[in-house]
């Protein structure tokens, strides 16, 4: 299967209302403040926090939200104010994501807005989640982009853990 175009036609990426104010600190480019350097805020755009949302969602087994109910951040699509650059590997990753909820023959894994619909899903339930464990992580003598490092850092050490049994 090809890797399906995300910017071709417009898609709402979208977050929980809750965590709107609680996310800004971690987010370096903000239209209300000034920039930040990555030491100070870790995700350099709100895609790339909601990007990750997603990822913590998956990795502890967390059921995608039934429905949506998070308020729009940005669109991908074509257009001047859309983010026209979508990396392969992010949308590698959530057709692959697509396939695993969806199932392989499900014509759903070719839709594009279907496969947003369910990462939008996913960053609803792991962005809360995600947050309240960078909050409980962070230490005022410690810059946030160290605390993101040490929490990805235990996270692939328990995944290499976990698998080192296996064979492929």
């Amino acid at each position: 299967m090809p890797t399906l175009t995300f910017t071709g036609s417009q898609h709402r990426l979208l977050l929980p209302d809750a965590v709107k104010d609680r996310v800004a600190p971690w987010i370096q480019t903000q239209s209300t403040t000034s920039y930040r350097t990555a030491d100070q805020a870790p995700f350099r755009r709100m895609i790339d926090f909601w990007f990750a949302a997603i990822a913590w969602a998956v990795y502890y087994g967390l059921e995608p939200a039934a429905e949506t109910a998070g308020r729009f951040f940005v669109n991908l699509g074509p257009n001047t104010n859309d983010i026209r650059n979508f990396e392969e590997w992010r949308a590698d990753l959530l057709t692959i994501l697509a396939v695993r909820d969806f199932g392989v023959d499900s014509p759903d894994v070719a839709d594009t807005r279907k496969i947003i619909d369910l990462a939008n899903r996913y960053a609803e339930v792991g962005a809360p989640v995600l947050l309240d464990h960078l909050e409980q992580s962070s230490d005022l003598a410690l810059p946030r982009l160290y605390v993101v490092a040490d929490i990805l850092a235990r996270l692939v050490t328990e995944t290499t853990e976990r698998s080192s049994d296996r064979s492929f």
